[in-house]
C-alpha cells in the first residue's frame, strides 16, 4: 500500500465531525492533492467505517482507504469479512481495515464492553484474516464461534487487516496475528521504533506488518509559533489522559504524561509549525519506521491545512 513511486505513504484522517455527505468531495480533494491514503473512523455515534470507506473508494481512482478502527466487540467476524471481502473485490489493493477494542465509555454505553478484550480482538482478527484468505472455518473459541463458514465471494488478494493499539501486549498481538498496526496521534519517533520492536517480537520468524502512525497537523507559514501553540492542547489531551502511557514515556513525558512538553518534543509528535517543520515531523516518523503517516488537521481550517501541506510541505518530502 505504498505510493506508486515506492517509499512510505502519506495520508489524511477523516474527522468524525465532518458531515457524511461531504465524504465524496473530501476524498476526491485528498486524492487530487497528491495524498496516498484516506483513513476513516468509526466513532460512536458518528458514521459507520465500512459505509464511509465504500463511499470514498467509489469516488476516487487510486486512493487507499483505511478504516481505523472497527471495534471487535460489535463486529461478528464472518459478517465483517463478508463486507470487507466485497469491497476488496470491487476495489482491489485499495482497502486497509483495522480492528481495535473500541473506546471503553462507548462500549459500555452500548452494552458491548468485553473484559477480556485482548482475547476477543485476537480471535476476531484471526478469523477475519482466515476468511479473507479463502479458508473454511470451524472455530470454537472463547469469543468467536463459527461453524463451516466460508466467503462465497473471496477477494483474489486479501486486504491487510491491522490492529489499532499502543501497549506491549497489543503490539505483540499485532505482530503474530495481524498485518500491521495503527498507532494513534501520540507517537514520537522513539515510540514508533519501540512499537515496531514489540511487534517484531510478537511476529517471531514472520515479517512484521505495516506501521501506520496518526499525527496532528497544524501548519502556518506566517506564524509557526502560533501553529505549534495550537497543536499543544491536542497532544497534551492524549499524553496526559493516561490512556497511552507507553507513548508518553517514550516521548520523555513520564508514564503519566505530566512532564513538561517542550516545543521540540511536541513537533516530534505533531506536524506543527511552518511548512519545513511539518515536513520534518513526517520525515522523522518515516525514518523511525512508519510505513504511513496519516495527518489529522486541526479543527477550524482543516481544508486549508490539508491543501497547504500538500502545496508547501509535500514537495520537501518527495
Amino acid at each position: 500500500m505504498s505510493p506508486s513511486g515506492g517509499g512510505p505513504a502519506l495520508g489524511v484522517r477523516w474527522d468524525p465531525r465532518w458531515a457524511p455527505e461531504d465524504v465524496t468531495g473530501i476524498a476526491r480533494a485528498v486524492e487530487w492533492l497528491g495524498y496516498d491514503e484516506l483513513w476513516m473512523v468509526e466513532d460512536c455515534f458518528s458514521t459507520g467505517g465500512l459505509t464511509m470507506a465504500a463511499l470514498a473508494l467509489a469516488a476516487t481512482d487510486r486512493l487507499v482507504v483505511g478504516i481505523g478502527l472497527l471495534p471487535a466487540g460489535v463486529r461478528n467476524p464472518a459478517i465483517a469479512a463478508m463486507e470487507i471481502g466485497a469491497l476488496a473485490r470491487v476495489f482491489p489493493g485499495r482497502l486497509a481495515p483495522a480492528f481495535g477494542h473500541g473506546v471503553h465509555e462507548w462500549m459500555e454505553q452500548i452494552d458491548e464492553l468485553e473484559p477480556r478484550r485482548l482475547g476477543l480482538l485476537e480471535e476476531t482478527v484471526r478469523a477475519v484474516r482466515a476468511l479473507l484468505a479463502g479458508e473454511t472455518l470451524d472455530v470454537e473459541g472463547d469469543h468467536v464461534r463459527l461453524r463451516d463458514v466460508a466467503l462465497e465471494h473471496c477477494p483474489a488478494t486479501a486486504p491487510p487487516v491491522l490492529v489499532g493499539t499502543t501497549g506491549p501486549k497489543g503490539l505483540a498481538l499485532a505482530g503474530r496475528s495481524a498485518d500491521g498496526v495503527v498507532i494513534p496521534e501520540v507517537a514520537c519517533p522513539a515510540a514508533v521504533r519501540w512499537a515496531r520492536g514489540r511487534m517484531a517480537e510478537g511476529a517471531g520468524a514472520q515479517t512484521p506488518g505495516r506501521t501506520v502512525v496518526y499525527a496532528y497537523l497544524s501548519l502556518d507559514d506566517e506564524d509557526g509559533a502560533a501553529a505549534t501553540a495550537a497543536a499543544r492542547p491536542l497532544v497534551e489531551r492524549w499524553t496526559r489522559s493516561g490512556v497511552f502511557p507507553d507513548m508518553a514515556e517514550h516521548a520523555g513525558l513520564g508514564r503519566d504524561g505530566l512532564a513538561p512538553l517542550d516545543d521540540a518534543t511536541l513537533r516530534s509528535i505533531a506536524a506543527a509549525g511552518d511548512a519545513a517543520a511539518c515536513a520534518a515531523t513526517v520525515a522523522g516518523l518515516w525514518e523511525a519506521g512508519a510505513d504511513s503517516v496519516v495527518l489529522l488537521p486541526r479543527a477550524g481550517d482543516a481544508a486549508d491545512q490539508i491543501a497547504r501541506f500538500a502545496e508547501r510541505s509535500l514537495p520537501l518530502l518527495r
